[in-house]
Parts: structure tokens; C-alpha cells; sequence
């Protein structure tokens, strides 16, 4: 291909030089003779003359030239260049370059466009500068370990994205599972997740608060912030979350980013900034990650996710997330869901259902998730005991409602709640609980939360 670039100084030929004379020929045409002189002392190929005479594209011979780049500030003028080009050329693909909306008008024309200079930007600019500042934040996150062990902090029962997550940022420190293990002071418990430590030989060792600072220890957080846990912490050197932020905490650094879909993203990004190509296994950690918290991008997702989800898609071993999100399911699990359906309550789009007593958390969530399945329902509720807590899961199809709002105004100040706009979970003592709503039924969940659920829809619909 040839361009053809017309302008007035040597921006466009700075802007150009690194990108479309690598894929083809480009020749600049300018008014004067200094800028002419400039582009061709850096190398490029120039042409100078008057930019409205036919003469001045006579001379190029504009039947060689595929495409014809305009970038003149002053809106009529560029707008008279344009004419003339046309006019000297039917069959010209003409792209003109303007700082806003008030420049070339656009023309019954399907071989003329026009484009914003403030989209280019970030089209073909962001990437680099949010990179220039994950940069800085690695080297960062670097200084602040010494060569002492490191405790990667996920939560109870870390899910793929917090799994991601930690073992990226140990790859990131350059460390090993000796050295810097990745910890919890509960257990996985979720089929999928333990089918993927397993496939991916990552271990999670469990740790008790005691030992979280043994030796002198320094301790990371990732996927999770301080206050998620009963007891302090002690010093938290480093947090790394996509979590609404709740109540205030302390750490020496923090990167807390609540428009990303997941943490992965995050690391992604990181890994991306430094030039640092992932291995095939955390790559397809971290993909197994962006994939699950965002329901392949479906929930809660950004162009963020989307980049890197890109970015690792290369990278990973798609055939073995395959088999991590088929894991085989225990019997009881296939009971407590059969158990849940037959009680399944249908009420303004809402499904709620109370599981009763349940030995595995990981159940519940997936029964909300497995409710957006069903014909009519836009909002998933399912509830449990587990043990001595009552947990609660809400999922919906909508991208603007607001599932954590509505969890953390109804539960927080009892227990622990919130979330995003299509997931959240709160868990709350079962005294506290029945201190407040004296039982713990399908019933008074359901008028709780469906007409908090109902109310908001309608807002958004009237909004």
C-alpha cells in the first residue's frame, strides 16, 4: 500500500514514522519548505507545495496512492483539501484527521471518514501510558520485600481469580513456594477450584493467625482486603483487589481498581508492562480467573478484562480448562441441588431458595448462578447454613443493578456483605441473624430482599 500524508508540520510524520511505514510507503506532502526539510533529514519521503493546487497532486500522480491521510488544523482549509482531492480522484480512500467533531464535515462520501485525534490517542496511546504506570507500581510492589518469607493471603475459600492472582504475584517477585507460599486460613472446597490446583500443581497451604508474621514473615493480600477477615492482621505490606473498598484499612501499598472484573486483570496488567511473557500454566491461571469472574466476559467486565484476556489467550492451555471446569461432583452436592430446585420460589423474576443445612459453602453460589438458567429468571437468590453462619448469594443477568448495594444496606452492619452490581454474598452469624428476623427461612429472605430487588428495577427502567 501507499499513503499519501498531508499536513502542515512533521507531527503527523512522528506519529506515522513507527507505524504505517512498517505495513507500507508513505509520502508526505507539505506547504513549506522547512517542514519539508525537517521529514526528509529524519528519513521520510516528502513532497512540498501548494496543498490547494491541482498541480501539487498531479505531480504525485494520485492514481499510485491507496489511501490519502489529511491533518490541517483549520477546519475549512483541511475541508477545501479534501474537496480537491475528490475532485482529482473518485476512487481515493480519503481519511481526514480533526481535533473534534467541528472539523472536515463528513460527505454523502463511502470512501471518506473521518477521525477524532483524541480517539487515536487513546486507541494507540493508553495502552503505553497504562503501562508506563504498571511499570512504576511492579517496582513498587517490588521494594517492598525484603529476601524474608512472604505469606500470599487469599480468602477462605479462594476462588480461581485469587488463585490466579497469588501465583502471578509470586512469579512477579521472582520467588517460590517455599519461600513465598500461598495461604489460607480455610480450605478450597469448590470442585472446579481443586480440579485446578490440581491440574496446575499450585498449593495453598492452610495458616493459622499465629504464624502469619512466624520469623518475621511479610504478608501480601490478594483478591481480598484486611477487613474481609475476623481478626486484624497486623502489618499488611501489600494489597491487590477489584473489591468495592468497605471500610477503611492499612497497607504499605495498595492497588485497588473496582471497574476491573477480576484481580487477574490486574496482574495481567503488570505482566504485560514489564515485558514478562507468562508461562502456559499462569497463563491459564490468570485466564481461568478473568473467565470465571466475569462469566467470560459477559459480567461486570471492562475493555481491561478484555485486553487481557487477549493478552493470555495465546499463552494458555485452553484444553485444560476444559477439564478443570468439567470436575466431577459429589453426590451430595447433586443432592442439596435437587433438594434446592423442588423448593424454587418465582417471584417478579426473582428465584429464592433456602438450602437449609449445607456442609460446603460452594454450593450456594452455584445454585444462584445455575437459577439464571432458568426461563424467566433475572435475579438468583439461594441461602444456607453452614454451620454457624448464614450465607447468602444473589446473581442477576443485568449489568446496571445493583446486587451489592442491596446486600451490604440490608446485612452489613450484622455481618459481612457486598459486591458488584451482578454478584454478591453476605455471611452473617446465625444469632445475629435471628436477633434480627427471629428464624431463618425461604420466607423472611424473600421479604427482605425481593422488594429491594423490585424497587431498584424500577428505577433503572424509569431512569
Amino acid at each position: 500500500m501507499q499513503y499519501l500524508a498531508i499536513c502542515e508540520d512533521d507531527l503527523l510524520f512522528h506519529l506515522m514514522r513507527n507505524v504505517a511505514s512498517k505495513q507500507a510507503e508513505v509520502l508526505f506532502l507539505v506547504q513549506d519548505a522547512a517542514v519539508a526539510k525537517r521529514i526528509k533529514r529524519q528519513g521520510g519521503k516528502v513532497r512540498q507545495g501548494d496543498l490547494l493546487k491541482e498541480d501539487t497532486y498531479k505531480r504525485i500522480k494520485l492514481h499510485h496512492v491507496d489511501q490519502a491521510i489529511v491533518f490541517v488544523r483549520e477546519a475549512d482549509f483541511q475541508d477545501r483539501v479534501c474537496r480537491l482531492l475528490r475532485t482529482l480522484d473518485k476512487s481515493l480512500s480519503i481519511v481526514a484527521l480533526t481535533p473534534d467533531k467541528n472539523g472536515a464535515k463528513e460527505p454523502e462520501d463511502s470512501l471518506f471518514s473521518q477521525l477524532q485525534l483524541p480517539d487515536i490517542f487513546e486507541e494507540f496511546c493508553a495502552t503505553r501510558l497504562l503501562d508506563t504506570l504498571n511499570r512504576k507500581k511492579v517496582e513498587r510492589i517490588r521494594s517492598l520485600f525484603s529476601e524474608k518469607k512472604i505469606h500470599i493471603l487469599v480468602q477462605h475459600d479462594p476462588d480461581p481469580d485469587a488463585i490466579g492472582s497469588a501465583l502471578a504475584l509470586r512469579e512477579l517477585l521472582g520467588r517460590n513456594r517455599i519461600t513465598t507460599p500461598i495461604v489460607t486460613f480455610g480450605e478450597v472446597t469448590r470442585p472446579e477450584n481443586l480440579a485446578m490446583i490440581r491440574f496446575l500443581d499450585i498449593q495453598i497451604d492452610r495458616i493459622t493467625y499465629e504464624d502469619l508474621h512466624k520469623d518475621g514473615a511479610q504478608l501480601a493480600l490478594v483478591d481480598v482486603q484486611p477487613p474481609y477477615f475476623d481478626k486484624p492482621l497486623g502489618r499488611v505490606d501489600l494489597v491487590v483487589d477489584h473489591h468495592p473498598k468497605r471500610t477503611p484499612f492499612k497497607a504499605r501499598f495498595t492497588d485497588l481498581r473496582t471497574g476491573y472484573g477480576a484481580t487477574s486483570t490486574i496482574f495481567t496488567e503488570y505482566l504485560r508492562a514489564i515485558g514478562m511473557e507468562p508461562s502456559q500454566r499462569l497463563a491459564t491461571a490468570l485466564l481461568y480467573g478473568i473467565k470465571t469472574d466475569t462469566l467470560f466476559l459477559e459480567r461486570g467486565s471492562i475493555l481491561a478484562d478484555l485486553s487481557a484476556f487477549t493478552f493470555l489467550y495465546p499463552f494458555a492451555n485452553k484444553a485444560m480448562i476444559t477439564r478443570i471446569e468439567r470436575p466431577a461432583l459429589p453426590r451430595e452436592d447433586l443432592e442439596a441441588l435437587g433438594r434446592a430446585l423442588s423448593r424454587l420460589q418465582l417471584d417478579d423474576g426473582v428465584a429464592v431458595i433456602h438450602m437449609g443445612e449445607i456442609n460446603r459453602e460452594d454450593v450456594i453460589p452455584q445454585m444462584a448462578e445455575f437459577c439464571l438458567h432458568i426461563e424467566g429468571v433475572e435475579w438468583g437468590v439461594v441461602s444456607g447454613l453452614v454451620k454457624d453462619r448464614v450465607v447468602i448469594s444473589v446473581r442477576n443477568v443485568g449489568y446496571v443493578r445493583s446486587a451489592g448495594d442491596i446486600m451490604k444496606k440490608l446485612y452489613d452492619d450484622i455481618g459481612s456483605a457486598g459486591g458488584h452490581r451482578a454478584m454478591a454474598k453476605a455471611v452473617i452469624p446465625l444469632d445475629r441473624f435471628k436477633e434480627r428476623y427471629g428464624e431463618v427461612s425461604e420466607k423472611v429472605i424473600r421479604q427482605a430482599i425481593v422488594p429491594m430487588i423490585v424497587e431498584r428495577d424500577e428505577q433503572t427502567a424509569h431512569g
